[in-house]
């Protein structure tokens, strides 16, 4: 009976972790290694993100779906009061595709629906708010 018992748990783990992949890959998990007094963000909405933060430290990396292959512009625009912002476009390499921030708040890229991509936004010792946006 223990060796029924240590399957159910085993399947339920590899369910589990399923379930999370699937949610990492369509843009609705995200991984956030950062320290703030305050973050508030609205990160899963399509084509657009919007934080607001306070003595924030860190990064935050999510996967950003895209429904069709063709030219995106991104927009950064952002009152940053302290301390540096940055947004990232990357590939599943981890190359730097295209870099945003408050000094370069504009910028365009060729994305392929097949590939996937990560948005990384990096925060050094930063205060204020921003919005993200690509069409």
């Amino acid at each position: 009976m223990d060796y029924v018992h240590l399957l159910v748990f085993a399947l339920v783990i590899v369910a589990f972790s399923a379930l999370l992949y699937v949610l990492w890959l369509n843009g609705y998990l995200i991984i956030s290694r950062k320290t703030a007094a305050l973050f508030l963000g609205l990160l899963r909405r399509k084509g657009r993100c919007k934080v607001k933060f306070a003595s924030c430290n860190g990064y935050v990396k999510k996967v950003i779906k895209i429904d069709e292959s063709r030219n995106y512009t991104f927009n950064f625009n952002g009152n940053i009061s302290k301390g540096n912002v940055i947004a990232e476009i990357q590939d599943k390499s981890k190359n730097i595709l295209l870099q945003l921030d408050k000094n370069n708040s504009e910028s365009a890229i060729d994305l392929d629906k097949d590939s996937r991509y990560y948005l990384v936004l990096r925060f050094e010792k930063a205060d204020g708010n921003f919005e993200l946006t690509w069409n």
